[in-house]
């Protein structure tokens, strides 16, 4: 039975995302599961072993890697790793959970932007809006136009993304 909801995120989804080829990088799809959803365990996970209430998979074509829902533990299961843990691997790159306020602390100083860098957060933010979007209108497929910042499938969904302001409260420079 569908409730119709148009005015709260719903208490579980689930999102398809796909992004496109971008320059080197292949066309990626993502699924984001909330509201205690989660995927099916994966076949490598031997036993009763179930997923944990939050996290990460990514899954590839050598393997998968698990992790929690901040990155933390990752590990690699359907494939053979390399010398180096997963683990490991995220640690030499300083992205272990310790060095976050050190690398936001020298962003501030004038460093080397952070992961969580506003220019990376905006398309992020774009993305789970648009879901919050299509869950408004039922769960329907839209398709972005990031350039010209519109919905091209379907012209109903484009008066979510923008609003009217108060006279005294409109953002100038958009």
């Amino acid at each position: 039975m569908r409730i119709k909801n148009d005015y709260s995120f719903p208490a579980a989804c689930t999102i398809r995302f796909k992004f496109a080829a971008k320059g080197t990088r292949p066309a990626l799809d993502l699924f984001w599961y909330d509201g205690s959803m989660k995927p099916p365990t994966p076949e490598e996970l031997e036993g009763d072993h179930e997923l944990e209430p939050e996290g990460m998979m990514f899954v590839g074509e050598k393997g998968k890697i698990l992790a929690g829902f901040h990155g933390e533990e990752p590990r690699i299961i359907g494939a053979q790793p390399r010398n180096v843990s997963a683990a490991a691997a995220a640690r030499a790159r300083g992205w272990g959970r310790g060095d976050a306020l050190a690398l936001w602390v020298a962003a501030m100083k004038g460093g080397k932007a952070t992961y969580g860098d506003f220019l990376l957060a905006g398309p992020i933010s774009d993305a789970f809006n648009l879901g919050a979007v299509s869950l408004r209108l039922g769960g329907k497929r839209l398709r972005f136009d990031s350039a010209n910042m519109k919905v091209t499938n379907l012209a109903e969904a484009n008066q979510y993304l923008v609003r009217e302001y108060r006279k005294g409260w409109e953002l100038s420079g958009l």
